[in-house]
C-alpha cells in the first residue's frame, strides 16, 4: 500500500463522513421535499 493508496483512502472516508454528517445530522434526517416538517409519507 503505498502513500497515494492512503491519501485516496482517507478522501474518500472524509467525503463518506460530510455527506453522513449533511444527510444525517445535521437535517436530521429529513428529505429536501420536506423541509424539517416531516415526511407525510412515513
Amino acid at each position: 500500500m503505498g502513500i497515494f493508496d492512503i491519501i485516496l483512502m482517507i478522501a474518500i472516508l472524509a467525503g463518506t463522513f460530510w455527506l453522513l454528517y449533511n444527510s444525517l445530522w445535521k437535517k436530521k434526517g429529513c428529505c429536501q421535499e420536506c423541509g424539517g416538517e416531516g415526511c407525510a409519507k412515513k
